[in-house]
């Protein structure tokens, strides 16, 4: 099978070359020159295997993007508890701030991607938009009479991990006297990030509870 495993190596030579190029560059730095240079494939080959630099950065976006095989690995049941939900969402943004704080690639691409705007980046985002949402609406009972917005906490915390990793990344010191680079205050963001999440389901429990005794 040589002759099968050598496109498939210029392929995958040439979608790492995307990420290394992004990592270095930034995504003003992504030139078709460049990301062939790196990986060592001629341009042809882009054409031959994507069809053009777009098909190129569109398999690198969805290998990259991880994020919808993480909905898809959740394990949650057919009709999960409140109790399970919220365990779901703690563990959700925790994982996110940690590997987003790891990944100084995928740091590069969410920049790109709220950056500007980019139609492979518009439809990647809207698909991780659908599947967060539908896992917010699982726990609509539980907060729709409450006055208590969890979409609107998921996002407030979503964009305090975007920001606080940038922020970090850029060498632009502490926020709020809080320095991630250090591990005994990145655990505290970790653990405030699920203080904040069980606020909100016992806040929206307390009034449920309140309704109940009307």
């Amino acid at each position: 099978m040589p002759g099968r495993r050598n496109p498939d190596d210029k392929k995958s030579r040439l979608i790492g070359a995307v990420g290394e190029t992004l990592k270095e560059n930034g995504y003003h730095g992504l030139g078709l020159n460049k990301i062939t240079l790196r990986a060592g494939v001629s341009k042809p080959m882009v054409y031959e295997y994507f069809g053009n630099q777009t098909g190129l950065l569109k398999a690198y976006i969805g290998r990259k993007d991880t994020w919808l095989a993480y909905f898809e690995s959740l394990e949650l049941p057919e009709d999960p508890t409140t109790e399970e939900l919220k365990n779901c969402f703690i563990k959700m943004l925790q994982d996110q701030f940690r590997y987003f704080h790891e990944d100084r690639e995928m740091q590069k691409l969410v920049l790109w991607q709220i950056s500007e705007f980019n139609p492979l980046m518009r439809a990647t985002c809207e698909a991780r938009e659908r599947e967060g949402v539908r896992l917010l609406e699982l726990a609509d009972g539980h907060f729709r009479e409450s006055g208590i917005s969890l979409k609107a906490v998921m996002g407030m915390l979503v964009g305090g991990v975007y920001y606080n990793v940038l922020h970090d990344s850029a060498g632009l010191g502490t926020i709020a006297g809080i320095d991630i680079k250090n591990e005994k205050e990145f655990d505290t963001m970790l653990k405030t990030i699920a203080q904040v999440i069980e606020w909100a389901f016992q806040a929206a429990e307390m009034v449920n509870a309140g309704n109940k005794h009307r």
